[in-house]
């Protein structure tokens, strides 16, 4: 009979056996009974009991913006570690021998961790005994490690919201969540990092997973704390990470806000490549008794040794050439090129892209997700040159990177630290290249009185340098430029007229955009009388 007709003789379908309710297989109808394709066509989804599919209850989802009741929040439980085959791996004694527990050494023993460097051997002791410390070491020497070993060892793991850990930029702080998290990976310790340029509520979600560690920018973290979403008066254990930048790009007063947030007993420690008075003075304020831990003595270069620094005479016209040329002589397996303005790191990495260069910008004005595809891509070695700002050079934590050029040589010499300190990471060895141009000599002179090192002069195969530019665009003559100061190379300025004549004033030249509006749409009549419209003025239009 057909399917059109009546159905009294319709066989009924088997019987299928019992199944467990909680299944999948239980809840998916078996096909192929009379009517069932029919149902679904007419629309059957959806419809609660009476509908095709069985009735689930709907499931209850947490609003992103109400706070978490951490009061009544349960304790989290334990993450199920991974199995370690103990009899397999060589603990390091090394950081044994620091006092460090056997589920840290395994971890550390799996990422070939096996001597502590000097800021390690002599931060971590002094950590674990719970004392404020103020910690200054060159950048490169694994600072993560050297306070993120024993708050890993300290933290109870059934209590959240335990330690905090403020850096500057992204970037940074996603390699410090990293590098704790790997450090943690046979504790049952969460971590969580948050910063600007993300969607809030997705990492609010995220807090109330209840992590243990919080890596952040200050700015995140001052916002979520204003939203109640972060209780700062639950944290042990506080970390302000390159403290000195932090200051440099307008931080301090989120710090102070921060510090005086956290009112329950906790363990404070600064670590930083410089230290200055204003840091001196926050750590007078915020710390108990703290402890000085300083690896680089006065009279020791500041940079490290294993970074061979040159300087490289090139004048402001040339320096596109002399870079691209640059490149190709030392062949870097990973450079970064730093750049005083965004404007000059696009036009930078444009010019070393239409060279068949594979290189890329990263600035602030980049996107978040643009900025993290190419960190990704430049960790990968997909991208082999990566042209930055100071802002986004602390958050660069890439072992491979073996050159190091400043484009623009910097006017604080402690920014020349922090940037040689991307390459000769943790050991290995990197050149890094500066270049200097006329009346730039004091600024060359003050960093090296710095790093306490002086640079070699190093010289391009083949690069010959180009006479100042005498013609501009339109045919204009250039100024003449005092000594110590840079050529301005305007190409909408007028020429200085000659000495002793008197300067005749250039015929107008036609204005392409006379008689458009504004935004460029149609022309007006200029000589149309205009009228105050709401405290704008508009004119007729030509018909």
């Amino acid at each position: 009979m057909s399917e059109q007709g009546s159905q009294p003789n319709v066989t009924p379908a088997p019987q299928q056996p019992a199944a467990d309710p909680n299944s999948l297989v239980s809840q998916i109808r078996p096909l192929g009974q009379p009517g069932q394709q029919r149902r679904r066509r007419r629309g059957g989804r959806g419809r609660g009991q009476g509908g095709d599919r069985q009735h689930v209850q709907p499931q209850q989802v947490p609003q992103a913006d109400a706070a978490p009741d951490f009061e009544d929040a349960p304790e989290p439980a334990p993450q199920d570690m991974p199995p370690v085959h103990h009899d397999k791996i060589e603990l390091p004694e090394a950081f044994a021998k620091l006092g460090l527990e056997p589920s840290i050494l395994y971890a550390l023993a799996e990422i070939h961790f096996k001597t502590p460097s000097e800021i390690q051997e002599k931060l971590i002791p002094v950590a674990l005994e719970g004392r404020d410390v103020l910690g200054q070491a060159r950048t490169g020497t694994g600072k993560t490690a050297a306070f993120g070993l024993p708050i890993l060892q300290k933290i109870d793991p059934t209590q959240a919201f335990q330690a905090l850990v403020l850096v500057p930029t992204r970037e940074l702080a996603v390699q410090v969540e990293a590098e704790i998290a790997r450090f943690a990976k046979h504790k049952p310790i969460r971590t969580l990092v948050v910063y600007g340029g993300q969607k809030i509520h997705g990492q609010i979600k995220m807090l109330g997973r209840n992590p243990h560690v919080i890596v952040g920018t200050p700015g995140r973290i001052m916002d979520l704390q204003e939203r109640g979403m972060l209780p700062l008066d639950r944290n042990r254990f506080i970390v302000c990470d390159e403290v000195d930048r932090m200051f440099d790009i307008g931080f301090r007063d989120d710090i102070r806000k921060i510090l005086s947030m956290c009112t329950a007993p906790h363990q404070t420690i600064f670590v930083s490549a410089t230290i200055n008075d204003d840091i001196e003075r926050m750590v007078s304020k915020h710390m108990h008794d703290p402890v000085r831990v300083f690896t680089a003595k006065k009279d020791e270069q500041l940079t490290l040794p294993e970074a061979k620094q040159y300087y490289v005479g090139v004048n402001p016209w040339d320096k596109q050439r002399a870079i691209k040329m640059l490149i190709r002589q030392e062949k870097p397996t990973l450079a970064i090129i730093f750049c005083r303005t965004k404007r000059s790191v696009d036009k930078v990495a444009a010019g070393l892209e239409h060279d068949g260069i594979a290189a890329s910008p990263i600035h602030g004005d980049l996107m978040q997700n643009k900025r993290e595809r190419v960190m990704r891509g430049f960790r990968t070695g997909k991208i082999h040159v990566l042209v930055a700002t100071d802002l986004a050079s602390r958050g660069i934590d890439v072992h491979e990177v073996s050159h190091v050029i400043n484009y623009d040589i910097p006017e604080d010499p402690e920014v020349y630290v922090h940037r040689v300190g991307r390459t000769a990471r943790m050991g290995a060895t990197g050149r890094a290249f500066t270049f200097v141009s006329h009346g730039q000599g004091q600024l060359q002179t003050n960093i090296e009185n710095l790093i306490n090192h002086l640079m070699e002069e190093y010289r391009i195969d083949g690069f010959v340098p180009s006479p100042e530019p005498s013609m501009r665009k339109g045919g204009h003559a250039s100024h003449h430029t005092p000594p110590g100061s840079q050529p301005s190379y305007d190409d909408n300025q007028a020429p200085a007229p000659a000495p002793g004549t008197t300067p005749v004033p250039a015929p107008q030249e036609a204005d392409p955009n006379e008689g458009f509006m504004p935004d460029g749409f149609g022309h007006v009549k200029l000589d149309a009388p205009t009228r105050p419209v709401t405290g704008r003025y508009y004119t007729k239009r030509r018909r």
